[in-house]
């Protein structure tokens, strides 16, 4: 595969400037410039806003509310042709507080074009948050009868809440004590970490709320959203609600017969990767 001609590459490298420098401002429309008008956009939730308009109406909302004075830091690591005028593009990107605290970081791949004014505009972006590494399985030390393969994966508790009245408190015990990794912050203060495994989300109490601090919900990560659904319906338990929030951990909300709440996701919960020695 031949290398991407310099001209272009920063061309396209300016697109991800072009972006950093709209969010800094908090300008949506400067930010969602770069996209084309019918540009394929999936965010880290699944969510697809309607082309350039959308993202821009997105964005306007984060700037607004959850995101508001926070920076953008967007690095593309790679640029592979495709055609003259198309190629694809992968770029790390990291949100800090105005502090400079880091609150998440991302993944895309886009897919971007010439277009016939000779400007290159993103066409296709799908941003991600890194899954976790699963850890090396173990080595087997005796030959095991073989087993009929599983029809689906099975369900994975990957996730606690529990509502803190101090969440970077008890961010500091769990890490100094269980060595657990802060990977992500809310700008309300709420911490995540993770053991590489399992997720903790530290969600910091609101005093003017009803919501009682201590445990507050769990989650599964699950391969098909409509299949778990559908066993739950099959309960009599209520249909799982998409969760509209900001926090890019989950996708559904389900409640237990009981009324214990459970989050569902197919992307994961997001964390740190295990250390393999790589």
């Amino acid at each position: 595969m031949s290398s991407v001609h310099e001209p272009d590459a920063r061309a396209i490298r300016a697109l991800w400037d072009h972006m950093t420098r709209g969010w800094a401002g908090g300008d949506a429309a400067a930010f969602a410039a770069v996209f084309s008008e019918d540009c394929d956009f999936t965010t880290v939730r699944g969510e697809k806003p309607a082309g350039r308009a959308g993202i821009e109406t997105g964005h306007a909302a984060l700037f607004q509310g959850p995101y508001a004075a926070t920076v953008l830091d967007a690095r593309v690591t790679a640029i592979r042709p495709l055609r003259p005028d198309l190629a694809t593009v992968e770029a790390e990107s990291t949100i800090t507080a105005s502090d400079g605290t880091p609150l998440v970081s991302t993944h895309a791949l886009a897919v971007v074009e010439r277009t016939p004014g000779d400007r290159w505009l993103i066409s296709t972006f799908h941003n991600m948050i890194p899954a976790p590494r699963p850890a090396p399985a173990p080595q087997e030390t005796s030959v095991a009868e073989p087993t009929a393969p599983e029809t689906a994966a099975r369900p994975k508790l990957r996730h606690l809440a529990i509502v803190a009245r101090d969440p970077e408190k008890l961010a500091d015990f769990y890490s100094s004590v269980f060595a657990m990794e802060l990977f992500h912050r809310d700008p309300d203060g709420s911490c995540f970490l993770s053991d590489g495994y399992l997720s903790l989300a530290l969600i910091k109490h609101q005093l003017d709320g009803d919501t009682p601090v201590g445990m507050n919900h769990f989650g599964f990560h699950i391969e098909d959203t409509a299949a778990v659904s559908a066993a739950l319906v099959e309960t009599g338990a209520p249909t799982p609600a998409e969760r509209f929030t900001n926090r890019p951990f989950a996708e559904y909300r389900g409640m237990d017969p009981e009324g214990n709440w459970f989050d569902l996701s197919e992307h994961g919960f997001g964390g740190p990767r295990p250390n393999t020695g790589d």
